[in-house]
């Protein structure tokens, strides 16, 4: 018997069921630029690592609330915040530049976190002025978050006695157990800035005192070039770095700068994997000694690449990177503030119809 003739003629004739196929679409990189425009060579390589790391970056006009500024080609000196701080100094509650190199040399690995208020909320009332004591207060919970246990207050002598009862009076609410703060006048402070590693993985140095200390660490490190540096107030405003000099300047492009910076905005807005996956495939060039003339010589063996070649090559990795060999206590942090860009956003992006 023919069984195809003997089905019902409205199943025969039963229009095939359709099947929507929903995708989970990641929402974009938000970020803001200053005159709303990107030098260009520093924009062909942020295109090109977020072409590889597949995250979608949007570029919106400056200011944004919902977005951090991010101009990483803005080298400020750690000198522009004495004296009150230099005219068009960010605003700010404090700033955090971070000291890291994986590379194998004679120092060996350098993980360090260098922080200090904003000059503005350093005047009249010292400490127990409640602007600059919410900063301190921010500062060290940075440094809690990222797993830094050791971390030292460098203040001046006249600013020692007040600084040391904040902390005695902030320690118990502060300060996890396996944490150490410690509060040094500068003139204590000089003999571990000065040897072959700072005995401390954060660093809270006043204003004023800024530039020694960002020097000898520097110098100690041997990280010369150029630090990531973020700007926080009530959460990420701004994505600069930090380069020795007076006030301000126009960086050329540097590919260690922006791989860094952008990792720490990835990590900020809540997009751990990327930020960790584009930080593990830099360590990975770094420890094998591959280098940019700025950034200097990892290794006793070398590969001296331009800032675009770099880019190019970190760009040319497949997707299944291996992770770092070591961590950066900066990318261990959880998101301070949502810039829109940690939630994931459920969009229909296709729709399929299969036949059943």
């Amino acid at each position: 018997m023919d069984q195809t003739s003997q089905r019902p003629e409205s199943a025969a004739r039963a229009p095939a069921r359709a099947a929507r196929a929903l995708s989970l679409v990641a929402s974009p990189l938000r970020l803001a630029h200053p005159n709303g425009a990107v030098p260009g060579s520093w924009s062909a390589a942020l295109a090109g690592l977020g072409a590889w790391l597949e995250v979608e970056i949007a570029s919106v006009p400056a200011p944004d609330a919902a977005a951090p500024v991010f101009a990483p080609w803005e080298g400020w000196s750690p000198a522009a915040f004495q004296n009150g701080g230099a005219a068009g100094l960010p605003e700010a509650q404090f700033v955090a530049s971070y000291c890291l190199d994986h590379g194998h040399h004679a120092r060996g690995a350098v993980d360090l976190v260098l922080l200090s208020p904003h000059p503005a909320l350093c005047g009249a009332g010292g400490v127990d002025a409640a602007p600059l004591a919410g900063a301190l207060r921010a500062m060290i919970r940075v440094a809690v978050a990222e797993g830094r246990g050791r971390i030292a207050i460098i203040c001046h002598a006249t600013q020692h006695g007040a600084l040391e009862r904040f902390r005695l009076a902030e320690e118990r609410s502060l300060v996890p157990d396996g944490v150490a703060v410690c509060c040094l006048a500068i003139e204590d402070a000089l003999p571990a800035l000065m040897g072959p590693g700072a005995p401390w993985d954060a660093v809270i140095a006043m204003p004023d005192l800024r530039g020694i200390v960002f020097t000898l660490l520097s110098e100690t490190s041997g990280l010369r070039g150029a630090w990531p540096m973020l700007w926080h107030s009530h959460g990420l405003r701004r994505v600069t770095c930090e380069v020795r000099g007076e006030g301000s300047v126009r960086l050329p492009l540097d590919a260690p700068a922006l791989v860094q910076t952008l990792a720490l905005a990835l990590q900020a807005a809540g997009k751990t994997a990327a930020a960790q996956r584009l930080h593990a495939r830099w360590a990975d060039l770094r420890e094998s000694g591959v280098t940019t003339l700025a950034r200097g010589s990892a290794a006793p063996y070398a590969t001296e690449l331009s800032d675009p070649d770099l880019i190019a090559m970190i760009s040319r990795e497949n997707t299944s990177c291996k992770p770092a060999r070591r961590e950066w206590q900066a990318l261990k942090s959880q998101p301070m503030i949502n810039f829109g860009g940690h939630l994931r956003v459920l969009r229909v992006v296709s729709s399929k119809t299969a036949n059943h």
